[in-house]
């Protein structure tokens, strides 16, 4: 699973070639698809206003809701020091059958938790 993390989705939304790439062309399994967690989706938001409303029009994105169990793990994560925009992402990566991959600007972010951190560069 590809998973997007707000640094993704900020860098999305200015133009990544590569994210761009991934966001408009639409695959048959999902599990390909690139995948954006609410929470990571409202990171990039309040950083950039709008960056909902663009990347939820874009044809080839899914979006990864957060129920109860999943909102036990982002806040133990966050508990342990990791920084809350990036709680979903890790939960995301891990909780699946199919092992995630965070797209991210930022993989430092990611050390220490297991995570496969693939790093985007600047776009």
């Amino acid at each position: 699973m590809i998973i997007l993390d707000h640094t993704a989705v900020l860098a999305l939304c200015r133009g990544h070639r590569l994210l761009s790439g991934l966001a408009v062309v639409e695959v048959d399994d999902p599990d390909q698809r690139a995948h954006i967690p609410a929470l990571c989706l409202v990171a990039a938001s309040l950083e950039l206003p709008g960056a909902a409303a663009h990347v939820g029009a874009l044809p080839a994105l899914e979006f990864l809701p957060l129920d109860f169990s999943g909102t036990a793990a982002v806040e133990h994560t966050v508990s342990k020091g990791m920084d809350w925009a990036y709680g979903h992402a890790v939960y995301a990566a891990v909780s699946r059958t199919v092992e995630g991959q965070v797209l991210t600007a930022t993989p430092d972010a990611y050390n220490g938790t297991g995570v496969w951190a693939v790093d985007i560069g600047k776009p």
